[in-house]
């Protein structure tokens, strides 16, 4: 009888197309079953591949690693070998960070420049007299447009980062995706245990960091380190911690 390979129904005969998700229909279930266990053999296939070229592309590391009397056992910086080490900060917090600094210093700076101009036009009088009382509104003065110049400084900062938020959010939930509809936890772990065997907990979590690590590499056009750190532990806390 007529099968749905996608939905999983029979039909009566004659019926070619799917009435619910509308795709073709194959001869029979046997042919449906046949079909998604090839499709099972070319994914697995085409995720070996991919695991066996992390592994070639490891294997040269380690052998550059070896020919410069390093060990190529302790895990490196492998992409941006002169980008110096440092947390990764997200946009969103950067933007957050300059907001609340324009803030302040416009706050301040406000508060400085309208006190002196109360005292120049002599609404309010410094314990002061002479050149000194002068020297210091001038100080004062000049402190207070200082802090507004840098509040609004911070402000257009902020304003330019607020359009990379959402850009950098966007592109850190498409690598995220992509990795996790790509690999599973088991295959992680498969790999890992078939390169190493077994081991304790701790070090089996460095093991799958490092190896989720390479398989971005390997696989995506990254140049930030830190932010290629942020996005591993991002996946880790998807595939072994929720």
């Amino acid at each position: 009888m007529p099968y749905c390979p996608k939905c999983d129904m029979e039909f009566v005969d004659g019926i070619t197309t799917c009435t619910d998700c509308g795709g073709p229909l194959v001869e029979s279930k046997e042919v449906a079953d046949a079909m998604k266990k090839k499709q099972q053999e070319e994914e697995y296939a085409r995720q070996r591949a991919q695991f066996e070229a992390m592994q070639a592309a490891m294997a040269q590391q380690a052998a550059a690693a070896a020919a410069r009397g390093e060990d190529p056992d302790v895990p490196r910086r492998r992409v941006v070998r002169n980008e110096p080490d440092h947390v990764y900060v997200k946009k969103s917090q950067k933007y957050d960070d300059l907001k609340s600094s324009a803030s302040a210093f416009l706050l301040v700076g406000g508060v400085l420049t309208a006190a002196c101009v109360l005292c120049w036009t002599g609404i309010i009088s410094l314990p002061l007299a002479g050149l000194g009382k002068y020297l210091m509104q001038g100080v004062l003065t000049v402190m207070g447009i200082g802090f507004l110049i840098i509040g609004l400084k911070s402000m257009s900062a902020a304003k330019s980062v607020s359009g990379e938020v959402k850009q950098e959010e966007q592109a850190t939930r498409d690598l995220v995706n992509w990795f996790t509809s790509t690999y599973t936890a088991q295959q992680i772990d498969r790999q890992i245990m078939h390169d190493y065997g077994d081991m304790d907990p701790e070090e089996l979590s460095l093991k799958r960091f490092y190896l989720i690590h390479d398989l971005i590499i390997v696989n995506q056009d990254l140049h930030n380190e830190s932010y290629l750190d942020l996005l591993c532990e991002e996946i880790y806390s998807k595939m072994f911690e929720d």
